[in-house]
């Protein structure tokens, strides 16, 4: 008896030790990726000023970037994740208010920011969909940045404040959850040319990776990612659950959130900021994600 209670002991023991062997392991990598200085090549971007080019700012800002859904509806910032041991992240305040970097920002900082997920001290910024955002043309690019210069000052609505647990940590490490912005950009990769607004492919296809979808449903859109055998990113490709809708269940499904089943999308699908695109531009995600080839769920 007391050799099998020595024995589970010494397991025991051993199982702590690799337990935190791992978690110093994690933190290290994570600490070191957080406190690294991302050198970046910030493009000249013209900003315009005039009042077309701001208020074309003001909805790629709200229907395709989607910012209030991280910064809130004043862009005051607010907490972005609670996850008690998971992590506590609030955002930024992008107003001139108190608190707000809307006031001492210059062009390559938002630039910065936006394209590359890389704050004024050269290290990542955290939670920031830069790998989404670097694919905005420079004319998209300089319309939001021209109206986030015109936000009417906020003070910043939550102490920032922030806390990493090991879960989080080490989920971004073996997955692409985007809590260090920097290291998920993809530099390198050709800049998108300036596309035609309307309803075609071409701007379909043009809109899904600055608006998000390639972000969660893969490069490919056919989805995946599965947590506890929970799909969190639906396939979009014609074989998916997709390829049996038609246009107005699409359109439907963009402006209310429920599919053609009656079924309710997870405020996951950020359908309450997606709602607010145009229906030409609606349509023209339509046509390219209809156009595309069909993939069975995560298949590249």
């Amino acid at each position: 008896m007391k050799r099998a209670l020595k024995w589970l002991g010494s397991i025991a023991a051993v199982l702590v030790v690799l337990i935190l062997t791992g978690l110093g392991t994690v933190y290290a990598l994570t600490i070191t990726r957080m406190d690294r200085e991302y050198p970046t090549s910030v493009e000249s971007v013209r900003i315009p000023a005039d009042a077309a080019s701001v208020a074309g700012g003001k909805h790629l800002v709200e229907a395709i970037g989607k910012c209030q859904a991280c910064h809130g509806d004043n862009y005051a910032g607010k907490v972005v994740l609670a996850g008690g041991g998971f992590a506590h992240l609030t955002s930024a305040n992008l107003t001139s208010g108190k608190g707000g970097i809307g006031g001492t920002y210059t062009d390559a900082d938002y630039i910065r920011a936006m394209r590359h997920g890389v704050g004024r001290n050269g290290k990542t910024l955290f939670f920031m969909p830069a790998e989404a955002y670097y694919h905005f043309n420079n004319t998209d690019l300089g319309q939001i940045i021209a109206y986030l210069k015109t936000l009417p000052p906020a003070d910043e609505s939550v102490p920032r404040d922030r806390s990493i647990g090991p879960i989080a940590r080490a989920v971004s490490l073996l997955t692409p959850f985007p809590l260090l912005s920097a290291p998920l950009v993809p530099v390198g990769e050709a800049r998108p040319a300036d596309v035609p607004p309307g309803p075609t492919r071409e701007y379909g296809e043009y809109l899904s990776k600055p608006g998000g979808c390639t972000s969660c449903h893969g490069a490919s859109l056919s989805g995946g990612n599965k947590i506890d055998n929970v799909v969190i990113a639906a396939n979009l490709t014609p074989g998916g659950e997709l390829g049996k809708w038609t246009e107005a269940d699409f359109m439907k499904a963009i402006r209310t959130g429920v599919r053609p089943n009656g079924t309710v999308i997870s405020a996951v699908m950020p359908w309450p900021y997606a709602k607010n695109m145009t229906d030409d531009e609606t349509r023209a995600l339509w046509l390219y994600i209809h156009g595309i080839p069909a993939k069975k769920l995560g298949e590249k």
